[in-house]
């Protein structure tokens, strides 16, 4: 039996869904650096007993703690779109004739060259 025939409308949605992850890793990479600036100047205020140094790497904890919270966010509101992008696809690829579990197991990055291929197969 030949899989049905995968339509524009899932290779634009593949196309989608791997935009979103490709900006997940982003913000992913822009968590691990903030993440990174909190720990070293954490590790400079232990080495700092006084004086206006301190202070300064008070505000350098601050905004970094507000940046990773930013991005943090930004991660969030993006796992909500990657849901909602899921369902999209999942329902014109059932359309199309797939199973709802083959749909789930889509290589997204395949969909996006229009061909079907469970994730994680060569």
């Amino acid at each position: 039996m030949s899989a049905p025939v995968l339509g524009a409308q899932v290779r634009v949605l593949a196309d989608v869904l791997a935009a979103l992850f490709d900006r997940d890793r982003e913000l992913a990479g822009e968590l691990n650096a903030a993440q990174r600036r909190l720990l070293g100047a954490n590790d400079q205020v232990r080495a700092v007993t006084e004086g206006s140094a301190g202070r300064g790497l008070a505000d350098t904890i601050r905004g970094a703690f507000v940046a990773y919270q930013h991005v943090a966010e930004d991660r969030r509101g993006l796992g909500a779109d990657v849901g909602e992008a899921v369902v999209r696809l999942v329902d014109a690829m059932t359309a199309a004739g797939y199973s709802e579990q083959q749909a789930r197991n889509a290589d997204v990055w395949a969909l996006r060259d229009g061909i079907y291929r469970p994730r994680g197969a060569s």
